[in-house]
């Protein structure tokens, strides 16, 4: 018989501690959405805990209301998208409508229209999740899987252009490009040789650097009259040098030439340096 009461009064002990390890009153759905949205907004990036948000307000018979916050954002968002010309200004839309998604992350608009605004920021990666966010919201939305094969594309065309094999293709290409440009140019030495009947010129002829001058009938200067070769080196990017000369005479006992094109072709810069450190310059202009 006591053995029986014991059974019964351990019986009766579990059963009220499992009584007690449940809440007084269970959640509504709207304090577990809104409790949700609190875990969210420590986590912004927690896109498993907006899927479950999400999931929850479709269940919910009595959707949420839209807080006047999120309209804020969408509105400030559009705003922005509107006036974007660049991947920068894009990402000012960025900003408002991401958090726009955080106050009211259930709200599909404003995953769609921050998947918009990421692609035209060049964010691919995120684009997709908030569409794919929104998808979830809306799964008939056949909008948002044509805009998301649209930015797997230009994802994958950034990525390869983003190669080190795309990008040396483009270096090589510019530069070709550039070479292509100066090809027959000619460019001029205005300085105090001028006054002796001698102008210093250089040539461009294709992939070398024809270094020379013109001598004036009436000049003199000593040599032949008429234009002069006096050396040539072989372009190799912007700058190029000449070879170490050897003259016991010189300071240092050494001279060598560097030239250095401009950036947009237009002038030459001869650098002189001899053995000794020293340095002087002179500047060729092309002769348009």
């Amino acid at each position: 018989m006591r053995k029986n009461i014991k059974l019964v009064l351990l019986s009766l002990f579990i059963l009220f501690a499992a009584l007690m390890s449940y809440p007084l009153q269970a959640q509504t759905p709207q304090q577990t959405l809104n409790q949700h949205i609190s875990d969210l907004q420590k986590n912004p990036n927690d896109n498993a805990l907006r899927e479950k948000i999400i999931r929850h307000v479709q269940t919910m018979r009595q959707k949420p209301a839209i807080p006047e916050d999120a309209e804020r954002y969408m509105a400030r968002g559009t705003a922005a998208a509107k006036g974007a010309k660049n991947p920068n200004d894009f990402k000012d839309a960025v900003r408002e409508f991401e958090k726009a998604s955080t106050v009211a992350p259930w709200l599909a608009n404003a995953y769609y229209n921050l998947g918009v605004a990421q692609d035209g920021a060049g964010m691919y990666t995120e684009a997709i999740k908030s569409l794919k966010l929104y998808l979830l919201a809306v799964p008939n939305a056949s909008d948002a899987k044509k805009l998301i094969y649209e930015i797997e594309y230009r994802q994958e065309k950034a990525a390869k252009e983003s190669s080190p094999a795309a990008i040396a293709e483009k270096k090589q290409k510019e530069y070709g490009e550039w070479l292509k440009k100066i090809d027959g140019r000619r460019y001029t030495y205005s300085g105090g040789d001028s006054v002796r009947g001698l102008t210093a010129v250089i040539d461009v002829k294709e992939k070398v650097l024809v270094s020379g001058a013109i001598v004036a009938f009436d000049s003199p200067v000593a040599g032949p009259r008429g234009y002069n070769e006096i050396r040539r080196y072989e372009i190799r990017g912007r700058e190029s040098a000449g070879p170490v000369m050897k003259d016991p005479d010189l300071p240092g006992g050494s001279l060598q030439f560097l030239y250095i094109i401009s950036e947009d072709g237009d002038r030459i810069t001869e650098q002189t340096r001899l053995g000794n450190g020293s340095t002087s310059e002179r500047i060729y202009l092309w002769q348009r």
